[in-house]
């Protein structure tokens, strides 16, 4: 939802009507000012408010909040849903997934870095060897941890 699309064709539907604000404003119960603010994108009509608006445009509330009429070149055929291909949904939760989890990681990570720094400082490069493949095994889990979580969300949103 776009307030400032929806204020806009709020405007073009009052002025295809031929009334002023202030007579919308009337016919609904709010201010001339009111009107105005939907108008600019400012605020929001509350959901009654959509309902009068509807009746008294013709149009539905979906066309209201949409910011456009139904059967327009630019409103969408299909649920939103459909409308992303694989490989959008699949970045879309990838990017969730690192956003959600992004401490955990940093931390899990710090902490082996700082295990293997200390170990090469100490010269203890048997110990070395184990935090490098600890680094590279907890690596390997956090994406196998996304790919499932992406694999199981970009499906869900199919349906």
């Amino acid at each position: 939802m776009d307030q400032i699309k929806t204020g806009k064709f709020i405007a073009g539907l009052r002025r295809e009507k031929g009334i002023t604000q202030e007579e919308l404003g009337s016919r609904l119960g709010v201010t001339n000012k009111t009107v105005s603010r939907w108008e600019n994108g400012n605020y929001m009509p509350d959901v009654e408010t959509l309902r009068l608006l509807s009746k008294e445009f013709g149009v539905s509330m979906e066309e209201l909040l949409d910011g456009e009429r139904v059967g327009t070149q630019s409103a969408p055929k299909e649920p939103r849903p459909d409308r992303f291909t694989r490989e959008e949904r699949v970045a879309f939760w990838k990017q969730n997934w690192k956003r959600e989890n992004r401490s955990t990681v940093v931390f899990f990570d710090a902490v082996l870095g700082a295990a293997l720094i200390l170990s090469i400082v100490f010269g203890k490069y048997v110990l070395t060897s184990v935090f490098s493949l600890l680094v590279s095994a907890a690596q390997v889990i956090f994406y196998n941890k996304m790919m499932a979580y992406v694999e199981r969300n970009a499906h869900k949103m199919k349906e």
